[in-house]
């Protein structure tokens, strides 16, 4: 027997419901998530043919995380947004300085509101006063990728590009210096 799963998560002042079950007989994997009562969206995804009670329980129970970790990390649009098929996207995560010269910054990327092992990430950066590459970095199972920044004065405007199997995105961010 398959059993669902249910996590109420708050997130500064809502508490969002997410609720997975398998529908066996629409053979479909489905989580809602469910703010007041009210569904605000949902993930399906198909089982496969043939797989044992195990299997799907594993796979409901991944999807459930994953919809949990997306609400809990602010991508929860994306996650629940399957009108974006296999489209990459990329977030930024942040930055933390490491030492005096360095900063590591951290970009998350999905394909289809999934994270994306395993795709490569580069960029290039500028400031007011100077610009340079981002040396490339491949995402790892958690569709993370680090990639070091020299530490520069002031906002830095960064453009990134994702790259997988002839897919590609680009996407701009802006990262505001602590002292503006």
């Amino acid at each position: 027997m398959i059993f669902g799963f249910n996590t109420d998560i708050r997130v500064d002042e809502t508490v969002y419901h997410v609720q997975t079950e398998a529908r066996q007989q629409e053979r479909r994997l489905e989580s809602q998530v469910f703010v007041s009562g009210r569904c605000i969206g949902k993930r399906s995804s198909a089982m496969p043919d043939g797989a044992a009670d195990d299997h799907i329980q594993e796979m409901a129970r991944s999807q459930h995380r994953w919809v949990v970790e997306a609400v809990r990390e602010g991508f929860i649009d994306d996650v629940l947004n399957q009108e974006v098929g296999e489209v990459l996207v990329v977030h930024f995560l942040g930055a933390e300085r490491i030492s005096l010269s360095d900063i590591v910054l951290q970009f998350r990327v999905l394909i289809g509101g999934y994270v994306a092992g395993n795709v490569y990430v580069d960029g290039q950066w500028r400031t007011d006063a100077e610009s340079g590459q981002l040396k490339g970095a491949y995402t790892n199972d958690a569709g993370v990728a680090h990639m070091r920044l020299p530490a520069v004065a002031g906002n830095i405007d960064m453009e990134i590009r994702a790259q997988m199997e002839g897919r590609a995105t680009t996407r701009r961010f802006l990262v505001k210096s602590a002292t503006t």
